[in-house]
């Protein structure tokens, strides 16, 4: 699997100002949906004793208790008023195994890795029954369909951040599904973004007028065969 250069991603992250930026109305609607999720799946859980590993989190909290939370990244900009943080790459931390109940790694972090390593990470990291709530950026998407590169489980494509071009890997949602059973997680459940907004995209090659059509996420995760469409897809997981 080609590598996306790991240095040049932090040397982005750590000249960006704001991650997520409220101009960016694209990733704005990315980040809600993934707060939404995290505080859906975890209402059900007691959660105030477990020790979280927010993998890639760029010093986000995501509304969690930040004395549970360690923090990697491996932009070291974004961990420096933190005080439980490391910087590391998430393909290979340098912690024990079987530490952490819950580990977060959203933002589509996984999309500038290679999945079977950050898994099989993750595994090793968990505790049995531990937690994983995964987010992607999915080649099942209606900007990608009718081309090569529609669902394939890997495929580099140029994306777009904060108003830039950007390479980043798109997998498919079952390449993911299927990694993740490998490493002995189980599905727990699924949630979608951005189903239509990626065909306005496509055609109008404008992302903060595609991003309004997102509001209709709502809508269309009712309908049948559509809503298996996504520019974003997140995951929670449970360890076997």
């Amino acid at each position: 699997m080609k590598e996306i250069s790991l240095e040049a991603v932090a040397e982005k992250y750590n000249h960006l100002e704001i991650i997520w930026d409220e101009k960016d109305k694209w990733h704005t609607h990315t980040k809600a949906m993934i707060n939404a999720f995290i505080k859906k799946v975890l209402i059900t859980f007691d959660i105030k004793e477990w020790k979280i590993l927010n993998a890639g989190s760029a010093g986000y909290s995501y509304d969690l208790e930040e004395k549970n939370i360690l923090h990697v990244d491996i932009a070291a900009k974004r961990l420096e008023n933190l005080k439980n943080s490391l910087v590391a790459d998430i393909q290979k931390i340098p912690l024990r195994d079987q530490q952490f109940d819950l580990i977060i790694c959203v933002g589509s972090v996984i999309n500038y890795c290679d999945p079977p390593a950050v898994l099989k990470e993750f595994k090793r990291l968990l505790k049995t029954d531990g937690k994983m709530i995964l987010e992607f950026e999915n080649s099942y998407t209606l900007e990608l369909i009718g081309k090569k590169s529609f669902n394939r489980k890997a495929v580099i494509v140029n994306s777009f951040y904060n108003g830039e071009s950007e390479k980043v890997w798109f997998f498919s949602e079952k390449y993911i599904l299927e990694l993740a059973a490998l490493y002995n997680f189980t599905l727990v459940e699924t949630f979608r973004c951005h189903i239509l907004s990626p065909l306005i995209y496509r055609i109008f090659k404008n992302e903060q007028f595609a991003a309004k059509f997102a509001k209709l996420d709502s809508i269309l995760r009712d309908l049948p065969i559509l809503n298996k469409f996504s520019s974003n897809t997140i995951c929670l997981f449970t360890q076997c």
